[in-house]
């Protein structure tokens, strides 16, 4: 194809270029919705120029990736132009939870040599989702996104009206491993050397509770259900975190155990399950130096396996309080995590298949995107914003995501695969979740 190679991607840019690859995965996505107060439409004349406007300032918007992607000859080469109305479309629905759906259920077209690695869809209550390639960004990039297209639409420039865009001569971010050390110290590697080489019978995963076995095929059919909490609820919620020194992300974690442990006690095997596993994504832009407005898959995660208590668990503000402490030490303790996708690479296809059919090894992701803060000097308003990734044939068996919303609200994602576990009882995990929450 024609195009400037700009670099190869780095080991976690890889490894998601893969799993999308291979059918395990598709995109991460986020909505938000843009008003004003005399109710103006998001016309194609209105959202072109200010897209235009956000190509311009955001190089990784303009490449596509290059090379076999399960390999590690793999490049991103950026893109002579980008066609808006080929990754623009416009829907007459207002359904946020079924356009995400869609989303998660939808690959990006490997073939088409001409398309960068995103999507908009405009719904007609002026929502906006854009989904994007997770190998081109995190759930911070989505976040800034959206502030990016709320800035060139305050600021209007109407200049061109051609729905080419021309792709800016702009360097990407480096991948992580060229700003950091991302090696795994020697007590790291023998821990995890240790885990892999214990008897099943001893194996902590064998009494993990982490929903139903992957399935055998790629088979990709995510479930979206969407959640929220009014600015004053939210509020109410982080003076509580404060005052018991908790974090509103570790007090999600430790609501989402105790309500694990009574649903999981009352399934035909729940007695068998001891802990379940629990994933954080860590965000290292702290560490890198990465600002939050630069596109960039700038994260690494942490897995904890909290005991499940049983029908009687109750939340505790004391282990949300420890969470809180352990989250912010894993801000760099997480780092070394990265180091071992070197492991794999070259053999993404043979390791990532090789769940397929096997014990599911994540029982809960719970991904908080923050507060997404905006200025509002000008016309336009940013109203409900909601965060999810698809990742539902090997990954998590519940994905929970979130963000804070503009007006102080709190939304959440909730998605699952069809294969990952019953839809039932996902709806009373949302249930029971809503009435705790609530209920503290």
């Amino acid at each position: 194809m024609s195009g400037q190679k700009l670099r190869q991607l780095g080991n976690l840019e890889k490894f998601s270029v893969a799993r999308v690859f291979l059918g395990l995965d598709t995109c991460i996505a986020m909505a938000a919705k843009y008003t004003t107060a005399e109710n103006t439409p998001l016309t194609k004349e209105i959202l072109f120029p200010a897209l235009r406007t956000v190509v311009e300032n955001h190089p990784i918007l303009g490449v596509r990736v290059e090379g076999k992607h399960t390999s590690t000859d793999v490049a991103f080469f950026r893109l002579p132009s980008v066609d808006l109305s080929r990754v623009v479309q416009f829907s007459e629905t207002n359904d946020v939870r079924a356009a995400l759906e869609r989303w998660f259920m939808r690959r990006f077209e490997d073939s088409v040599e001409d398309m960068p690695l995103w999507r908009v869809e405009v719904l007609s209550d002026n929502t906006v989702i854009f989904a994007m390639h997770h190998g081109a960004g995190d759930g911070i990039s989505l976040s800034a996104f959206h502030k990016s297209l709320f800035r060139a639409l305050q600021q209007p420039v109407y200049t061109e009206s051609s729905d080419l865009v021309t792709v800016p001569d702009k360097p990407l971010a480096p991948p992580i491993e060229a700003i950091i050390d991302v090696r795994p110290s020697l007590w790291t590697t023998l821990d995890i050397l240790f885990h892999a080489l214990l008897p099943t019978y001893w194996n902590r995963d064998t009494y993990t509770w982490s929903g139903k076995p992957c399935p055998l095929t790629a088979f990709l059919q995510t479930q979206v259900r969407l959640l929220s909490f009014s600015p004053s609820q939210t509020d109410k919620f982080s003076q509580l975190c404060r005052s018991h020194n908790a974090t509103v992300s570790s007090a999600l974690y430790e609501l989402s155990v105790s309500v694990l442990s009574r649903l999981v006690a009352q399934t035909p095997e729940g007695a068998k399950y001891q802990t379940v596993d629990v994933e954080f994504p860590i965000s290292l832009r702290g560490v890198t130096g990465t600002p939050d407005d630069v596109f960039h898959y700038c994260a690494s995660s942490y897995n904890s396996y909290p005991s499940l208590q049983g029908t009687a668990a109750e939340f505790s503000w004391s282990r949300a309080a420890r969470v809180a402490t352990t989250l912010k030490t894993q801000q760099t303790a997480s780092v070394e995590r990265l180091g071992f996708l070197s492991w794999v690479a070259g053999n993404y296809e043979k390791f990532m298949n090789g769940y397929l059919g096997r014990k599911r090894m994540v029982g809960l992701r719970i991904s908080n995107a923050g507060r997404f803060v905006v200025e509002d000097k000008g016309p336009w308003r940013i109203g409900a914003t909601f965060f999810g990734q698809c990742d539902s044939v090997i990954g998590p068996a519940i994905i929970m995501t979130v963000t804070g919303t503009p007006e102080g609200g709190l939304n959440f994602t909730f998605t699952w695969g069809k294969e990952s576990v019953e839809g039932t009882f996902v709806e009373e995990f949302i249930g029971t979740f809503r009435e705790v929450l609530l209920g503290l």
